[in-house]
């Protein structure tokens, strides 16, 4: 499976369309301040919903950080803040540098830290298996569970971030061989890519089957039961392996081995996962044959960027930039002075059946203020 470098190398991005994105700027600049939500009601907003890139943050200890405050009121500009962002500063080994940028990502106005991934993507999930599956759903959804996952992750790690990131320091650098094992199989796949040539095409329609995914690739038939091997969109076929690992593996053995259950925490406080796991079957057809992507957006965009991102050198951070990528259906405009990424997450909107956040490339010579290159940056679009 294969498709040549160059070919998703002309990105798509603020000055390669200026006269249409300083149009869709515009009325960006000029929206009135309430949104309408799912409930039907009035939300008051602050301005434009931006994310920061991490290479972006890791670099605003050059004294930008005034800058950047005056910057977010005079553009009426809201920053979200991300744990995914929280997390890769806190593996910065100077203690001294690290707790200034966790100040500056974590304090300041006109910032809205945003809920983990893993939270937005299980409640993909449990939405998923209410329309389908609602006989799976707890009667009694264990809701208070829930509110203290997400008071730990909206409030406790960032006040322990502020007080001492030591120990999370050093958690965060006890998962990077994790990360390199994904970063791995990322290699691993591009490899069959490039054997294969294979042509990647409309991300929402790209199949795979059972041939496709022998030992060491992608997925197994064995992971799938239910699954006959035969021809299913790769976007179905990676979710389905995913997520019953996650819950129909991982989950009922990781009291005993001690992995990574999070997949679990979040869901089993409103799915009935004896009744799940009973069913495995049933869950995987309901992933190979009922889902939609508008059911799961954030995971499909999750699973767009991660499969682009084998067309082109796999870097070490490419999961973490995967990471950030399911954010970004909830805010306006994504900044970043990586034209990599920018390239491949233009490349997954040309197929993505749903919008999310523009691309700005910010200038990364880090010898200039990082305030100033987000500044023209942002100029060039108004």
């Amino acid at each position: 499976m294969a498709a040549p470098d160059d070919l998703f190398r002309t990105p798509i991005h603020l000055r390669a369309n200026c006269e249409a994105l300083a149009e869709s700027t515009y009325h960006f600049w000029r929206r009135p301040n309430v949104r309408i939500v799912p409930s039907g009601e009035l939300e008051d907003i602050q301005g434009m919903r931006i994310v920061l890139d991490t290479n972006l943050w890791s670099s605003l200890d050059d004294g930008s950080l005034p800058r950047l405050e005056m910057l977010l009121v005079e553009l009426d500009l809201q920053v979200q803040v991300l744990p995914s962002t929280l997390l890769e500063i806190v593996e910065i080994p100077h203690e001294d540098v690290r707790k200034r940028l966790v100040a500056g990502l974590a304090k300041g106005a006109r910032r809205k830290r945003v809920r983990t991934e893993a939270d937005l993507f299980a409640e993909e999930v449990v939405a998923l298996i209410s329309r389908t599956r609602p006989e799976w759903l707890l009667q009694m959804p264990n809701s208070a569970r829930v509110e203290s996952l997400r008071t730990f992750w909206l409030k406790k790690v960032w006040r322990q971030a502020l007080e001492d990131s030591t120990a999370m320091h050093e958690h965060q650098r006890g998962k990077l061989s994790m990360r390199k094992h994904m970063v791995q199989r990322q290699k691993h796949n591009r490899s069959e890519m490039l054997r294969t040539k294979f042509n990647l095409g409309d991300l929402t329609q790209v199949s795979g089957q059972h041939e496709d995914f022998g030992p060491g690739k992608a997925s197994l038939r064995g992971n799938l039961p239910g699954w006959d091997g035969s021809s299913r969109d790769m976007w179905r076929l990676n979710l389905a392996q995913l997520n019953w690992h996650q819950l129909g593996v991982i989950g009922p053995r990781a009291g005993i081995t001690g992995e990574d259950r999070t997949m679990t925490d979040w869901i089993e406080p409103w799915v009935d996962l004896g009744k799940l796991r009973s069913n495995p079957e049933s869950f995987i057809h309901m992933w190979l044959e009922e889902g939609r992507i508008a059911d799961v957006p954030r995971n499909w965009l999750n699973w767009a960027v991660d499969m682009v991102q084998w067309t082109s050198k796999v870097g070490s951070g490419n999961p973490v930039d995967a990471q950030h990528s399911s954010y970004l259906i909830d805010c306006d405009l994504f900044l970043t002075a990586d034209s990599r990424f920018v390239d491949i997450l233009e490349r997954v909107r040309v197929d993505a059946p749903f919008p999310f956040a523009g691309t700005v490339l910010v200038d990364g010579d880090r010898a200039k203020s990082t305030a100033g290159r987000i500044e023209q940056a942002l100029s060039h679009m108004a």
